[in-house]
């Protein structure tokens, strides 16, 4: 019931705050400063997806993860990316209120004790683990502050992206929340979604640490091992053991490259 009531909420959010995002998505986009636009859309009957108020022909990216990881990821690098445009240009217009830190410490540590709590529930982890984790983020956020965190859209994955048959990419479900890995998180996001939507055949661990390397090598490496370790908790623990979606392929191959990430043992 409360998760519910939370997910009512935040839809509702998601759908007032396009009425300010669309059509500085739609401007940029018109400007050749962007690649993708977007549409008034709404929250699927499952709650799993974003769709399209009004019919759109087309199909959504994550159909493609498989037959072609590379264009998926391209493409998903490229809309996560030209986001930061539309934030930049959203909080000049919209001075954001709220404090980057203190709303970033408290998503981050909220949801990496809740989504953990699933996993040390099944035994692939224990409380130590996570304390160690914990650690390294207080000592990284000790390090640079606010400037640890960023802006985003915090689900920029394979089902908010639509391909339409009008040649025009269209992204759902947008927002503007503060997210731990300033610049490349909703990256990182997009490929701990595809580890979960992949057969595991197409996309296993080597190269996912391969993506990460060859789009984010501006960043530093174990900054990007200790934020991808928090969004591949909420995979694992959140999507998988609460909510029971295990995507396609095999589960225990899953959990092992999860586990794999979640230690950054690589």
């Amino acid at each position: 019931m409360e998760n519910n009531i939370k997910q009512d909420k935040s839809d509702k959010d998601i759908r007032e705050l396009q009425k300010a995002l669309i059509p500085i998505v739609n401007e940029l986009e018109k400007d050749g400063r962007i690649i993708f636009i977007s549409t008034e859309s709404e929250g699927s009957v499952d709650g799993n997806y974003w769709e399209p108020v009004r019919e759109i022909k087309g199909n959504y990216l994550f159909e493609e993860i498989d037959s072609d990881s590379e264009k998926v990821v391209e493409l998903s690098k490229k809309i996560s990316d030209d986001y930061q445009i539309v934030v930049k240009k959203y909080l000049d217009k919209n001075k954001q209120g709220s404090d980057i830190l203190k709303e970033g410490e408290r998503w981050l540590f909220g949801k990496l004790f809740s989504w953990s709590g699933f996993i040390i529930g099944e035994g692939l982890l224990n409380w130590r683990e996570i304390e160690d984790i914990v650690q390294l983020f207080e000592d990284k956020i000790k390090e640079k502050e606010e400037d640890f965190f960023g802006y985003t859209h915090g689900n920029v994955i394979g089902d908010h992206i639509f391909l339409g048959e009008d040649e025009k990419i269209y992204l759902f479900g947008m927002r503007v929340v503060p997210r731990p890995g300033k610049g490349y998180y909703d990256f990182l996001r997009s490929l701990d979604w595809m580890i979960l939507k992949s057969d595991n055949k197409e996309i296993d661990f080597d190269k996912i640490v391969n993506w990460m390397k060859k789009y984010l090598s501006q960043y530093d490496w174990e900054e990007i091992k200790l934020v991808f370790s928090l969004r591949c908790i909420g995979i694992l623990g959140w999507d998988m053991l609460h909510r029971g979606d295990f995507g396609k392929g095999d589960l225990e191959k899953k959990k092992e490259i999860l586990l794999k990430f979640i230690k950054m043992e690589y």
